[in-house]
């Protein structure tokens, strides 16, 4: 008999890491989540099992009997450079102070500037704005779990029902701080925005304004949109409901006096919240939403017992296989293989080509060789999350939830230690050629936005005419078709030597506009005031590459932690009838996480693993991932709590 538990046992706990280990994973180094998804607050079989001895799975009883607990709880994480990894993966700094929960901000024009800085132009600052973010998150959850086991042995030996969840208060809390070193004076140049230039009075005064949703004001007619989603907030996300309401039933189909073996089915109402994409690290109570259906293993062995009985040394088991339904999310992308991409800026196309622009492989302008822009600037700039924030329906193949326990009881006293593990595998994004807009927002895959947007990197959007004639006039604003597709979030592709010329953007064409005949006459400049120099024509993009569903980076993320935890109780085993108790315990939970900064991204190489173009075709017909990347996020946390209870026979 005891062999046989024990090949249970090993089978079990194999079985759950194999499922859950199953998917596969790029492991990029430079991969980051789109959002953090933690363990439910409702799923975790620790909280019943401790301080159930004597109360639950019984043996030889032959009528009702059952127990209802309450337990209250708090836990905190800790270990939060591994949250931050996961939302900001290499573009972390080991800053002395904040080890691993730095970014730093700064304009391309910026002394001795760090390659892996975030790019401060795309946040609507200025060239020389310089700022070191630092970032402490931490997830406090305040539960009163509740918990009622009913024994059916009136009806059916072994048999019985549990149904339980925990009602739930939880606090999110990024808690960045922005130390601004250099606020900035350059404006930005005629013809990179707008036409007339960005005064450095028009611009944000720091990154936090930024990523909490600010923009500048319209200028020349351009539109800048502020950041709506994956949004970063200075105060505490709060949500409060109940976590989960779950089921179920067992039955105990061998059973002794120091043994029991049962197996249940199981179930889980999404009776917690969704989650949405409008911040980065939003307060989120249950598991998503999604139903979950499963089944599980019960078995204890009792290895010792005093001859008066009244003191014994047991093992406890319990495993818990459950299927994730899929739910409705909503997640902001970043593009493929490019990082934290999605608070670049991407700039608005229209089909509708004014003043006749058009593009030459040379400066000559020659009507032979000049090629017709097919789209043109539609003066308008927005974040690309607000572009790739899209609805999704996630499915999770299995999650398993393992508890193994040590009990000893001395008469009224018991002891309780064990270990927890938990693991959910990687999510399933059902993912649609065109997917619906149930959000509300035009983005990428609603089927509105084909050929719309492009990554503007560090390119310059206007130039000028440099001569009179084909029905422009000399310094007119000409707007031009530039898009930089292999821009990164650090820097764009020009660089600061050859930014005003856009010499590296897509397809880059030496641009010129207006018409004699078939004949461009006149070459586009950098600048007004005639400027009509061979050395100050501007290149502008013939076609640019533009952003498409396909181009969306679906990372998927899966969780993996080792809890331990203890607990000890008093129960007043010699009354009859009614039996109550009380117990206090803790426990420390280690999350499994993706070490993003494990490889060359540590350089300081924004470039070396991050800028692979995965598609440049608006063409694709299918929605698949680049790859099939899913990375480990896990919350490390710690909790103590008070269970107390009663139980009938």
């Amino acid at each position: 008999m005891e062999r046989m538990f024990k090949k249970i046992f090993s089978i079990t706990a194999l079985l759950s890491v194999a499922i859950l280990q199953a998917s596969s994973s790029c492991n990029e180094c430079c991969d980051v989540s789109p959002c953090f998804s933690p363990r439910s607050q409702g799923r975790d079989k620790t909280r019943q099992m401790v301080g159930s001895v004597g109360h639950t799975h019984l043996y030889d009883m032959e009528s009702w009997y059952g127990t209802f607990s309450v337990m209250f709880e708090y836990t905190q994480s800790f270990r939060s450079r591994h949250i931050a990894q996961c939302l900001f993966g290499c573009s972390l700094f080991e800053d002395c102070e904040c080890p691993g929960r730095t970014i730093k901000i700064q304009g391309c024009k910026v002394e001795n500037r760090e390659e892996k800085a975030l790019l401060a132009d795309y946040f609507y600052l200025p060239q020389d704005f310089k700022s070191t973010v630092s970032f402490e998150p931490r997830i406090r959850n305040f539960l009163v779990d509740l918990d009622f086991y009913l024994g059916m042995d009136e009806w059916v030996n072994g048999m019985y029902f549990r149904i339980y969840g925990p009602i739930t208060h939880t606090r999110w809390d990024l808690d960045f701080c922005e130390t601004v070193e250099a606020k900035g004076t350059c404006s930005h140049q005629e013809g990179y925005f707008n036409p007339t230039g960005m005064d450095r009075s028009k611009l944000l005064t720091d990154f936090s304004s930024y990523v909490c949703g600010a923009a500048p004001a319209s200028v020349d007619g351009i539109t800048f949109q502020g950041l709506k989603f994956a949004r970063m907030d200075k105060c505490k996300r709060t949500e409060t409901g109940f976590a989960d309401l779950r089921a179920e039933w067992g039955w105990n189909f061998l059973q002794g006096e120091d043994y029991h073996l049962g197996l249940n089915i199981q179930f889980a109402a999404p009776t917690g919240g969704e989650q949405d994409a409008c911040f980065l690290f939003d307060a989120l109570v249950g598991n998503g939403n999604h139903w979950e259906l499963g089944g599980g293993l019960t078995w204890h062995y009792v290895f010792w017992r005093s001859e008066d009985e009244e003191k014994h040394f047991g093992f406890y088991f319990d495993a818990n296989v459950t299927h994730l339904f899929k739910a409705d999310t909503q997640r902001s992308f970043d593009i493929c293989n490019k990082p934290l991409s999605r608070y670049m800026l991407a700039a608005k196309m229209t089909k509708t080509v004014t003043n006749d622009l058009a593009g030459d492989p040379t400066s000559s302008a020659s009507d032979t060789t000049t090629t017709a822009a097919t789209s043109q600037f539609n003066n308008e700039y927005a974040p690309v999350a607000n572009i790739s924030t899209v609805d999704r329906k996630i499915s999770i193949g299995a999650q398993g939830d393992v508890v193994a326990m040590f009990n000893f009881t001395a008469r009224n006293f018991s002891w309780d230690i064990g270990y927890n593990f938990w693991g959910r595998s990687c999510e399933n994004y059902d993912c649609n050629d065109k997917c619906d807009n149930n959000c509300g927002c035009p983005n990428l895959c609603d089927g509105t936005q084909d050929n719309t947007w492009v990554l503007k990197g560090d390119a310059h959007m206007f130039g000028f005419a440099a001569y009179t004639g084909g029905g422009v006039t000399q310094d007119d604003p000409i707007a031009l078709s530039a898009s930089e597709s292999k821009a990164v979030i650090c820097k764009g592709t020009n660089g600061k030597d050859k930014k005003k010329f856009n010499t590296e953007v897509d397809n880059a064409k030496f641009a010129v506009a207006g018409t004699n005949g078939a004949s461009r006459v006149t070459k586009i400049v950098n600048g007004g005031g005639g400027f009509n120099e061979e050395s100050n024509h501007i290149k502008t993009s013939i076609q640019p590459i533009f952003l498409d569903c396909c181009d969306l980076d679906l990372i998927e993320t899966r969780g993996i932690s080792h809890k331990v935890f203890t607990h000890f109780q008093y129960n007043w085993f010699d009354r009859e009838g009614w039996i109550p108790y009380v117990g206090v315990g803790g426990f420390a939970e280690f999350g499994k996480n993706e070490d993003s900064c494990k490889s060359s991204c540590t350089s300081g190489s924004c470039t070396t693993c991050c800028t692979t173009a995965c598609n440049t075709s608006s063409s694709s017909s299918s929605c698949d991932p680049c790859c099939d990347k899913c990375i480990d996020c896990s919350l490390s946390q710690w909790g103590v709590w008070l269970k107390g209870g009663i139980s009938f026979q």
